[in-house]
């Protein structure tokens, strides 16, 4: 029994150590935000006039989509290159969107503090209080 927790607890350690260097309150795409990213980000022009209207932003979650800490065996989670095609096919939404976001100043400053780029953002999701998810892309490198 002790040894299966050691086991446990040293595949948790090694799992998140790359995290280790990431910024705080930033993580990367699980099985679980896929299906809400893929949402964001085809839903991103649908979304910027609710992201232009808010007030004020209560909380913010940063999920990168670029960002692969554990090798991809057996895993749903698409590549970041495939998170990118679709922000491509989705490419009026989602500028529609980064234009919201830099417009409204409650969710440029909330950006500026975070040091994230409207640009980088590729698609959001707004809760009922005004908290933020925003689904990133840490190095934009798409050709425009």
């Amino acid at each position: 029994m002790k040894t299966t927790r050691a086991i446990l607890l040293a595949a948790l350690l090694l799992g998140f150590a790359p995290l280790a260097g990431a910024p705080q309150a930033t993580a990367q795409v699980s099985e679980i935000d896929y299906h809400m990213a893929m949402s964001s980000i085809t839903n991103a022009g649908n979304r910027a006039p609710k992201v232009a209207a808010l007030k004020r932003v209560p909380s913010v979650g940063v999920i990168r989509l670029d960002f692969r800490a554990v090798p991809r065996f057996r895993t749903d989670i698409p590549d970041p290159s495939e998170f990118k095609i679709m922000v491509r096919k989705n490419a009026g939404g989602v500028a529609k969107l980064q234009r919201a976001l830099a417009g409204n100043p409650v969710t440029r400053d909330v950006l500026a503090r975070r040091g994230i780029g409207a640009n980088q953002v590729a698609g959001v999701q707004v809760s009922s209080n005004g908290s933020l998810r925003l689904y990133i892309f840490e190095q934009w490198d798409l050709p425009r």
